[in-house]
Parts: structure tokens; C-alpha cells; sequence
């Protein structure tokens, strides 16, 4: 029997070309022997997209960044036609690796500013993270932007991933969580209590605004700074009903996840640890992360992203997990349990949760980048939707021999 579209069930997405939404940007990567996927463990991490409305006319537009290019700002002309207005909007961010980017209203104007995540003092990048203020609409309708991330405090210069804006202490302004991710290579994990550690680069951080500016408050508020994060997911949502936002972030490689739990008093505690296992076991190589009421009872749960292979082949040919007596001296040096795979944790209320992930069955869904839960069909139920793929799968058994075999070759890149 042919299959024909008639006989195809109505789909819920539909593809639109580029042909019609004139959006042509590209994160196009050239790779070379001093940076590619060997000495810049995250090369393929891609870059980071912000969707809002920038110019107050109910639409929403686009904002891409690149990590070797420039920039791109998209306005939405409606019917899903957009119209580039990078050079009239005065965004000129190319080159030195962009990560990330998120939209906020820094100065309470009613006008949404960009925040952009850079990585700098690494190799040939000289960067520093970018704050673009909207100056408001000019009169094409384009939003214009002013480069204010020094006068702000915001000009942080490291190894950042991704930024978000919110009131930790409710005290009626936005300030700002920077996670950022360590380059040294993933030779030894050492102590856990590496993480109480302080690295100016590698550390995340937590800015409270005063005044209108940004200050650095990360150690006095117990955030952890060290070099052995490597923050690739950014949540923030209140998971125990208190009111006040609390942080997840993921960690790739040997280091926990972190959930730090608002104590209400401009501080916050870390509980994904040996003595607290809230979480009984997080994802091990963390990507994004998301947390939305999965379950409708009125409690927030949280998702987080692995690599877990869910075709057999691909996970015959990788590497995969410690061995055993390796994992349980990670244990006995103060890490807490991950296992490679997707986890979903049901939040069960008190600051407690269930993984139910492979209960639900989303544990293995290849090489996951990020989720998001949402009700794409509006049924009233939260879906998931997670996002794939890598062009050099540095768990490749060939590739693990090939870069463990010290030839010439290999030590040129």
C-alpha cells in the first residue's frame, strides 16, 4: 500500500522556509588547530537565541547570537515574516565567542534590554559579557540599543554560559545569576570539597542589584564559585512554595547539579549533596535543564538533560559510565550519585522529590541539549520538548582511542 499525505496524521508544527520568514542567520564554525573540538572542550555547544518583543508592538521578535560571527537581530513584520535590523538597532557583537543571551528590563523603562554571555581571557578571546539597553523605538519602529554592561557592573570577563534576571530577595528590583563553566580539561575530579573553592574565570555568580548597580555577593550568599562547575543549565522557579525564587543548575562532567534553596534571609543553601540528598540521584554529564508543574498539583518539578543513547548501536560504540570502583570513590570523595541518563524529578512537597524519569520514559533520548516543558497543544498538560544532536561526539570510542593514543599527529591538533 503507498503512503500518500492524505493518509499522514495532521501534524502539530508546521516548517516554515527561510524564503518566507527572511531569516538567513547561521552559526556557521571554522574550526582550526588552535581552537576546535580538542582544545575548547565545548566548541559544539552552539550559541544562544532570546525571544521578545523589542519594540512594544506586540510581536515577537528574534535575537541569535554566534559564536564565531555576528549577532543578528530579527524584527517580526507579522505572518511570520521578520526583517533584520541588526545595524539599525546599533548591536555589533562578532567574534569571541558568544553563549548566550537573555532579555530582561534593566532600568524599569518598559523597554526589554539584552544581555549577552561571552567567553573571554581563553585562547585569542578578549571578551566581556555585553548589556545592550533599549534607548527606545526609533521612527522605522526598530528598537536602538546603547553597549552599558561597565556602567552596570555586568562586564564580567570568564568563561560564562548563560545569565538570568530575577528578584532573589524580593525587594522590588531584578538582580542576576551568571553561570559559567570551567575549560580545564576533565583529567581528575578530585575532592568534592573543590567546590568550596573560589575561581575568578570558572565560578558562577550572584549579582545584587543596589542602587541600580551590580554587585558581586556570591560568596556571602553561598554560592559556589569553583573551578570543577561546569555550567551548561540555568533554572530559576520557587520549588517549595515559599515565595521566594530558588536556582538549579546543571553540571557536566563529575560535578553535582546544584539546587540551592532560598532561606528567605539573602542567602541560600545548597541541599544536592551527601547530606542532604534531596534529589536522591541527578543527571551525571548535566545539559539544560527546566522545571514547570509536570503533574498539575500545584508543584513545581524539575527536568534535566543527559546523553544518554536511546539507539543501541550509538550506545555500544560510546563511553559511557565510571566503573564501579572509580564511582564509588567518587562517592567517598563528596560527590553525590548521577548516572547518565535524563532524570525527571516529581517534586513530592517539603523540599523532596521522586526521579520518575525512566518511569516516565524520557531517560534516553541521545546526545540533549535542552528541554523545555510546555502545553504545546493545549490540553492543559505539560509536554516536553528537547533538543539534539552534536557534530563531533566526543564519546566516541574511536575518538576516545584517538585522542588517547599521543602521536604527533594528535598533539597538532
Amino acid at each position: 500500500m503507498l503512503f500518500t499525505p492524505a493518509l499522514e496524521k495532521e501534524r502539530l508544527f508546521k516548517k516554515i522556509d527561510s524564503t518566507t520568514t527572511n531569516i538567513t542567520f547561521k552559526n556557521e564554525l571554522k574550526d582550526s588547530p588552535e581552537l576546535n573540538i580538542l582544545t575548547y572542550l565545548y566548541y559544539y555547544n552552539g550559541a544562544g537565541t532570546a525571544t521578545a518583543d523589542f519594540n512594544n508592538d506586540g510581536l515577537i521578535d528574534i535575537y541569535f547570537t554566534s559564536n564565531q560571527g555576528a549577532d543578528k537581530l530579527y524584527l517580526n513584520k507579522g505572518n511570520f515574516k521578520f526583517e533584520d535590523v541588526t545595524t539599525t538597532a546599533n548591536i555589533e557583537n562578532a567574534g569571541n565567542w558568544t553563549t548566550g543571551v537573555t532579555y530582561m528590563d534593566i532600568n524599569n523603562d518598559g523597554l526589554l534590554d539584552l544581555y549577552i554571555c561571552k567567553v573571554g581571557s581563553y585562547k585569542n578571546f578578549k571578551g566581556r559579557n555585553l548589556l545592550y539597553v533599549n534607548q527606545g523605538i526609533n521612527k522605522d519602529g526598530a528598537p536602538v540599543f546603547k553597549e552599558r554592561a561597565e556602567y552596570y557592573g555586568l562586564d564580567f570577563s570568564g568563561f560564562s554560559t548563560q545569565a538570568s534576571f530575577f528578584d532573589y530577595d524580593l525587594d522590588g528590583d531584578i538582580d542576576m545569576y551568571l553561570m559559567n563553566h570551567s575549560t580545564h580539561p576533565n583529567r581528575t575530579y578530585g575532592k568534592g570539597s573543590k567546590r568550596l573553592e573560589i575561581d575568578a574565570l570558572s565560578g558562577d555568580k550572584l549579582y545584587k542589584n543596589i542602587d541600580g548597580k551590580y554587585i558581586d555577593v556570591s560568596e556571602q550568599v553561598g554560592i559556589f564559585q569553583s573551578k570543577i562547575g561546569y555550567g551548561l543549565g540555568l533554572s530559576i522557579s520557587d520549588v517549595n512554595n515559599d515565595r521566594y525564587p530558588d536556582i538549579y543548575v546543571g553540571n557536566d562532567f563529575f560535578e553535582n547539579d546544584y539546587l540551592y534553596i532560598n532561606q528567605k534571609n539573602g542567602t541560600f543553601k545548597e541541599v544536592i549533596s551527601m547530606d542532604e540528598k534531596k534529589l536522591g540521584h541527578t543527571t551525571h554529564f548535566s545539559m539544560g535543564n527546566d522545571i514547570a508543574d509536570i503533574n498539575n498539583d500545584g508543584l513545581t518539578d524539575i527536568i534535566s538533560m543527559d546523553m544518554l543513547p536511546e539507539d543501541l548501536k550509538t550506545y555500544k560504540t560510546s563511553g559511557l559510565e565510571y566503573s564501579f570502583p572509580i564511582y564509588q570513590n567518587y562517592l567517598k570523595n563528596g560527590y553525590a550519585p548521577q548516572y547518565m541518563q535524563n532524570t525527571l524529578h516529581l517534586n513530592l512537597g517539603n523540599s523532596n522529590f521522586s526521579e520518575i524519569g525512566n518511569l516516565s520514559g524520557i531517560t534516553a533520548t541521545e546526545w540533549s541539549w535542552s528541554t523545555l516543558l510546555a502545553d504545546f497543544d493545549n490540553d492543559g498538560n505539560k509536554d516536553i520538548f528537547i533538543s539534539n544532536g552534536i557534530k563531533g561526539a566526543t564519546n566516541n570510542m574511536d575518538f576516545i582511542n584517538f585522542i588517547a593514543n599521543d602521536t604527533p599527529e594528535v598533539l597538532q591538533g
